[in-house]
């Protein structure tokens, strides 16, 4: 059995995979909607220590001032950092989290990296698009 399957078995189990991934990013859109006024907005952590995959993730504008875009910074390692994630565990992370807004993440990483690291944009209606609609006039 590949490690992909795996995590897909991982992901269907109660609290599993896909339902922490999910929390994961409701913590992070919180965050970048509600940021806290004791500290600044910032990255979000989950080690999936079963399967040995550690996934970070932060919303923010890049680049970081008012006409940037809404967008998550993702990364995926292994928790060992013995070397980089396997692309069917990194693409499966990234559907877990995201849905079919995976399909445009545009990975960072440079070659040498055992991050692998990638942007995914916000989705429309969510974050910065609903936060500047419901702020009211500028």
């Amino acid at each position: 059995m590949g490690p992909g399957r795996k995590l897909r078995e991982v992901a269907a189990e109660p609290d599993g995979a896909l339902d922490q991934l999910q929390a994961l990013r409701r913590r992070a859109d919180e965050d970048y909607l509600h940021p806290a006024a004791d500290r600044p907005p910032g990255r979000h952590q989950l080690d999936l220590a079963e399967l040995g995959l550690r996934v970070a993730l932060t919303r923010a504008r890049y680049p970081n001032r008012a006409d940037g875009v809404d967008q998550y910074a993702v990364t995926v390692s292994r928790m060992q950092l013995d070397r980089p994630p396997a692309e069917d565990d990194v693409r499966t992370v990234l559907t877990l989290a995201f849905g079919a807004t995976a399909s445009q993440a545009r990975e960072r990483t440079t070659a040498v990296s055992l991050v692998r690291m990638f942007r995914v944009p916000a989705e429309v209606g969510v974050g910065a698009h609903q936060r500047h609609e419901t702020a009211g006039p500028e």
